[in-house]
């Protein structure tokens, strides 16, 4: 255990970070989306030797959505197309509160100390704010023959701001004594929908939205 001085010294202690994560995106939102890079900020306040607490920003965005190359069967000719000019896109900005939990007395002990590290559990939430964007898909529910390419449905949006949660595991690396890389893995929920796309595949409904971040940062701390 750290000596009480040396305990003292890392209370009310201030931090920022920046990190990259590759997220995937699970579930029925996996079968719209591929993986994707998230980007992000925090800031960290050292609560105890056992808890650090902090805020987290951080921005993603999904493009070349799996939803614009799938086929849909026009009825008239009995045929299948796909649209050509079709453009399927999420982008997620969020903020959150975290929680760093270092469990266990020995774990604790570990930290502010070049070549140090640290263990923790990850438990947090706050708002996420999604945008999903459908467009150019070609209307399927046409009379004519052949099919007019240019005659495309209306965008289908779905944008929201709204609750999420997420809990993970991570390590904290020690470069010098205050500079540290940080490693973690999270399961993140949002409570959130994306409506069907029934003439494409018949995509069902994607709720709730469901990711996996595997992310590396590096955050600098500083005194009180």
């Amino acid at each position: 255990m750290l000596a009480a001085c040396d305990v003292q010294a890392q209370e009310g202690k201030w931090g920022l970070g920046g990190f990259v994560n590759y997220t995937l995106p699970l579930k029925k939102l996996g079968d719209r989306y591929d993986n994707t890079v998230k980007y992000g900020t925090t800031l960290n306040y050292v609560s105890s030797d056992a808890v650090t607490l902090e805020i987290e920003y951080h921005y993603s965005k999904f493009d070349d959505g799996k939803l614009a190359a799938k086929p849909f069967f026009y009825a008239v000719d009995n045929k299948s197309y796909t649209s050509p000019n079709a453009k399927s896109t999420l982008t997620f900005n969020s903020l959150a509160v975290n929680a760093l939990l270092f469990l266990g007395e020995d774990n604790q002990s570990h930290g502010f100390k070049a070549k140090d590290y640290r263990y923790y559990l990850a438990v947090g939430g706050g708002f996420y704010r999604y945008n999903a964007v459908n467009e150019n898909f070609v209307a399927p529910y046409q009379t004519t023959k052949p099919i007019d390419f240019t005659l495309v449905m209306e965008p289908q949006i779905d944008k929201r701001t709204t609750l999420a949660g997420n809990v993970g595991v991570g390590l904290e690396a020690f470069v010098t004594d205050n500079l540290a890389l940080d490693v973690r893995g999270r399961y993140n929920f949002v409570l959130g929908e994306l409506r069907p796309m029934l003439f494409y595949g018949n995509t069902d409904r994607a709720r709730p939205l469901q990711l996996f971040d595997l992310g590396v940062g590096l955050k600098l701390y500083f005194w009180r």
